[in-house]
């Protein structure tokens, strides 16, 4: 008797976790593959090791001082093909590089994951070439012959090898900027007689990350530990993005000054490009079977890689607060579109959905309409392939718990959630929860029947209201000793000013206290938002009106505030910084999430 107890409440326990996990414990197997590309060959050689040809070579003095300094040799290209795509005119002449060729390209043409990431790359630029081969018909202005070199950059580029770096294309007084991908154009070039191989308008750096002596992040750790191929997919990810945007990915709106990480509220433009970049790692994350935390520390797994795997695949950094208890309180909607966690995860729901035909291939046919940020992304994926408009709007719903489509739908879903939690807790009766339940149920539905027939499903994501201030760091010792030091160890004495940019509808607590506003008035400018649901209405006006000009004045004094124009996209022109606007992960970088 004493065991018929004790093992109805084993399985009692175990069935009230499954019903907190949402069905996690019985979840499908993983799909850790994406590519539908029958054929199983990539080539001779599907990827280059690379490195820098440096300025002066072929002269003694010359040639030692740019081997030495690093300096990258740069090329003007005449291309039409090439400057149709790149960035600017200008690339840097780049040659095959023994460094790696033994340990590191055996290693990725030896992983399934790697592989898979390749035959995405060609499909994707395959369906480019057959993209533009027939918007070019349609174009007037360029004459047969500059057709045809376009045409033909685009085919040759379909089946050409990846780009990898196996040292830094910057010069050596700069840091080198670890793993990331780098939208500058590159020339492949024989080493000793300089005949051209290939030419690129990307190319991808494999390199350690190291940060006052100390190595934060080690290209032979991550082979050794099997997570290299996630790093090299991730950036992948990226090139094969800025494969199908070309000059108009400079024009993805990246303007919060958070750094970047899948928790952090940032901005959406760089949650749309992080998270695409990110879903990557989680769709292949589950082949590695020591990306566990008990073997975390054991194979010296990087932090950043291992921290946001389940959390992307569960949906998970749609919370207020991912650390800690949960609440069921839930970021508000242009928070959620704001968080490249939150759009990692919808994205990896879209890639390895069995109810979407060919889904990465759709995904890259709704790139090349040059949507700007999600939201963009999903009204023109419904529009060119309507038949998948309920199934889109699911993930999207479901998974944000409809928070951007309506006002009312997070108070509803902490209800909900509460419920659930106290059933598990056995607070509350299982006919308790089952009504809360159903009654949950029946709201969404209501919910999800309004947005197939609006075709509204950001109804209720708030406008970006930006605001931009500079704080002096060597005044803020007596005014803002806490900011002080916080900025102090993220910046070190190199910075005489800390300049700031924040989106007064996703702004947090933490953010304002960061820049040293007092806890009380920072929860009081975000309780008055979350009463409104948003804001509408300038952000500086704003929030001299919720503090009252004397403490706003107070304030004003020290952070220089001014309305920042979010609406003026980069110039083509600013080619050169965009092409030093690296995609690491910003270990280091100051954050506030």
């Amino acid at each position: 008797m004493k065991f018929y107890l004790k093992k109805n409440r084993f399985f009692a326990l175990i069935l009230a976790f499954s019903i907190l996990c949402s069905g996690s414990v019985l979840a499908r197997r993983p799909n850790t593959q994406l590519s539908g590309d029958p054929d199983s060959s990539l080539g001779d050689r599907p990827i280059i090791m690379s490195e820098p040809v440096t300025v002066g070579k072929g002269n003694l003095i010359g040639g030692f001082l740019g081997k030495v300094t690093n300096i990258p040799k740069s090329v003007k290209l005449k291309d039409i093909g090439f400057l149709a795509f790149a960035l600017s005119n200008e690339a840097i002449q780049v040659s095959p590089s023994k460094k790696g060729e033994k340990d590191l390209l055996p290693y990725f043409i030896k992983s399934k994951e790697m592989v898979d990431s390749l035959k995405l790359r060609r499909t994707a630029r395959q369906i480019r070439y057959q993209y533009f081969k027939k918007a070019l018909e349609q174009i007037k202005e360029l004459s047969a012959e500059q057709k045809k070199s376009i045409l033909n950059f685009l085919s040759q580029s379909v089946g050409s090898p990846l780009v990898l770096m196996a040292k830094s294309p910057l010069p050596a007084f700069m840091p080198s900027p670890g793993p990331c991908m780098i939208p500058l154009g590159a020339e492949i070039v024989e080493d000793k007689t300089g005949k051209r191989l290939g030419i690129e308008t990307s190319m991808i750096c494999v390199l350690d990350i190291e940060s006052n002596g100390k190595k934060l992040f080690s290209i032979s750790d991550a082979k050794n530990n099997d997570t290299l191929d996630l790093v090299v997919a991730h950036e992948n990810a990226h090139a094969i993005q800025f494969d199908l945007y070309g000059k108009l990915f400079q024009k993805i709106q990246r303007i919060s000054t958070n750094g970047h990480d899948a928790p952090y509220i940032t901005d959406c433009g760089l949650a749309y490009i992080e998270g695409w970049a990110e879903a990557f790692e989680a769709v292949y994350g589950p082949a590695n079977p020591k990306l566990k935390e008990k073997d975390r520390k054991k194979y010296n797994i990087s932090e950043f890689l291992f921290g946001r795997q389940d959390p992307i695949r569960r949906d998970r950094y749609v919370w207020a607060k991912t650390s800690g208890k949960k609440t069921g309180v839930l970021k508000n909607g242009l928070q959620l579109m704001s968080t490249e966690g939150v759009i990692a995860g919808l994205f990896h729901d879209i890639l390895t959905s069995r109810a979407i035909n060919a889904p990465f291939e759709k995904c890259v046919q709704t790139m090349l309409s040059n949507p700007m940020n999600f939201m963009e992304f999903i009204d023109k994926f419904v529009q060119i392939f309507p038949e998948d408009k309920r199934v889109i709007y699911r993930i999207l719903l479901e998974n944000t718990h409809y928070v951007t489509l309506h006002n009312k739908a997070a108070e509803g879903y902490r209800n909900f959630y509460q419920h659930k939690l106290a059933y598990v807790q056995k607070k509350i009766s299982k006919a308790e929860f089952l009504k809360a339940r159903n009654a949950y149920k029946e709201y969404t539905e209501a919910l999800f029947k309004k947005a197939m027939s609006s075709g509204r499903v950001f109804a209720n994501v708030g406008p970006q209201l930006w605001f931009e201030g500079r704080i002096n760091l060597s005044n803020a010792k007596q005014q803002l000793s806490a900011a002080k030091q916080y900025m102090a160890r993220a910046f070190g004495k190199k910075d005489k000013y800390y300049d700031f940019r924040m989106d007064l509808n996703t702004v947090t607590v933490d953010m304002l206290r960061m820049i040293g506003m007092a806890e009380a008035d920072a929860s009081k400018i975000v309780a008055a938002r979350d009463a409104e649901g948003f804001f509408r209405n300038n952000p500086v006006t704003t929030l001299s009106k919720i503090l009252g000009k004397d403490r706003f004045d107070k304030y004003n004094a020290v952070y220089n505030l001014k309305l920042y124009n979010h609406d003026k996209a980069d110039e083509v022109a600013q080619y050169k910084e965009q092409s030093l606007t690296l995609w690491p992960e910003d270990i280091e970088k100051m954050a506030t999430r």
